[in-house]
């Protein structure tokens, strides 16, 4: 071919990509640090700031890491072991890795008290499935509950307190007042169960075992007991006794505050019970019934009870006390009936001449029913005549009762008080007298027992409250009162 001559100039070579600083650090490198460095650009220098502006803070950098080096990973060092006591005891509180490292895996062990470990492992470690109805009724991880129940520290109503039959129980300590002590006796000796011993000793041992509780719970009149009762009902017929001198207006003053005594130890027990009667009124209608009915006769009962059912209600419906109107006023307007109604017969009897012969009768046969009840009772009742309501009070007790009432009912007629001078009448009255006195103090008991009382009062020693002594009077009164008057004795 042939050869072309390019009269063109040849064209410079092509000069590639640039690196700045490339020869500056080559020559580092190669040379070290004697070999000159490359001219360094001059820098800009930056205006300085107003004095009016604060400078922008800055947080200083650690030593080892200089202006513009990026910061690598931080590595930690490892934590040195706690100083402490030798492996395998405990050492205090651990120290809590920090939030941001990864966790351990590891759980501590809790023992705070010996034996707590084998309560733990005992339940193991496997779910508990409930498929079946009667697996609700055990317990969760098969743990007992006998493990987990502790009675040490049970206080008041936490206790379990054993059921308890009070009847069986006051049966109890008043028959082991009622036996008789036995001597206590000296037994044969006996050989010794040892083997080789040859010493014998006699043994003296009390043989008093505990006595059978029988049906009939009954009290003996014990030392102190019996004279506080005969010498208070001695101070109580004194006085009955000067009210019956003076005439019907003394013994109507004496039977008013008899009345008006236990009106107040009724409404008292109703409150102690929880109610809250009108205990007021109550005891204003029963205390001047007797003396309205002394004055008015008949007439005054429906008007005094009219007075007091009325305002009973009104005192509740005026808030006089915020408390429930139809259970209060109910016991309000029952213990008025109770005490006021029936004791207010009383007033009725004195209304006749022969008044006052009316109430000494009724009142010495009630006494004779309570006496010779009480000593017949108390001394050969076995069998009891209502456990539920008065389990003191026997059959023997009540048939001791109503003869001693009839015998005296025939002895006031021999006597010749009047009215009662007729021996038909007498022994009437005796018989009266016996068929309501035991109503009267059985209802009296079940009053006490429903409102957990042992006694309305205790105004006289030896008796009680006056309730408690005059309760069998209370059912008597308009007993006696029809018999006078379905009689003619007036």
């Amino acid at each position: 071919m042939p050869d072309f001559d390019d009269d063109r100039p040849e064209s410079p070579p092509a000069e590639g990509v640039r690196i700045l600083g490339a020869e500056e650090a080559q020559a580092a490198v190669e040379g070290g640090p004697e070999r000159p460095r490359a001219e360094e650009p001059k820098r800009r220098r930056r205006p300085a700031p107003p004095e009016d502006v604060q400078p922008a803070a800055r947080f200083p950098l650690p030593a080892d890491r200089l202006p513009g080096e990026v910061p690598g990973p931080e590595v930690r060092p490892a934590p040195a072991p706690p100083a402490g006591p030798a492996a395998g005891e405990p050492s205090g509180p651990m120290p809590l890795p920090h939030w941001t490292e990864p966790p351990t895996g590891e759980v501590p062990m809790i023992a705070d008290e010996p034996g707590d470990e084998e309560v733990w492992a005992a339940a193991g470690n496997e779910p508990r499935f409930r498929s079946e109805a009667g697996d609700w009724g055990e317990g969760d991880f098969g743990i007992s509950d006998e493990g987990l129940h502790d009675d040490t520290t049970a206080m008041g109503a936490l206790v379990d307190v054993p059921d308890v039959d009070e009847d069986e129980e006051f049966a109890a300590q008043v028959a082991a007042r009622r036996a008789p002590p036995r001597r206590a006796r000296t037994r044969p000796p006996r050989a010794s169960r040892r083997a080789g011993s040859a010493s014998q000793f006699p043994t003296i041992e009390d043989e008093t075992e505990a006595p059978h509780v029988t049906a009939s719970p009954r009290v003996l009149p014990t030392r102190d007991d019996l004279p506080t009762r005969v010498v208070t009902g001695a101070i109580l017929a004194a006085v009955a006794l000067l009210a019956f001198v003076i005439g019907r207006a003394g013994t109507a003053v004496l039977v008013t505050v008899i009345v008006a005594a236990a009106a107040f130890e009724l409404f008292e027990g109703f409150r102690r019970a929880g109610f809250q009667p009108a205990t007021l009124l109550g005891l204003l209608g029963s205390l001047s019934l007797v003396g309205i009915a002394y004055n008015h006769g008949e007439r005054a009962f429906p008007l005094v009870s009219a007075v007091v059912i009325g305002f009973t209600l009104f005192w509740y419906l005026a808030k006089v006390v915020h408390a429930r109107p139809m259970v209060n006023a109910a016991v309000t307007i029952f213990g008025f009936g109770y005490v006021g109604i029936l004791g207010g017969f009383a007033g009725l009897l004195l209304v006749f001449p022969d008044g006052v012969g009316m109430i000494i009768g009724l009142v010495l046969c009630a006494v004779s029913y309570d006496v010779a009840g009480y000593f017949v009772g108390s001394r050969m009742g076995h069998r009891p005549l209502m456990p539920d309501v008065s389990p003191n009070k026997t059959l023997e007790g009540l048939a001791g009762g109503m003869a001693a009432s009839v015998l005296m009912g025939l002895i006031i007629a021999i006597v010749g008080l009047h009215p009662w001078n007729n021996l038909s009448n007498g022994l009437l009255l005796g018989v009266v007298v016996a068929i309501f006195a035991p109503l009267g103090d059985l209802v009296e008991s079940m009053l006490k027992r429903d409102l957990g009382l042992k006694d309305f009062g205790t105004l006289l020693p030896g008796h009680g409250g006056v309730l408690d002594r005059f309760d069998a009077m209370l059912f008597c009164l308009p007993a006696v009162y029809y018999l006078v008057v379905a009689r003619g004795l007036v």
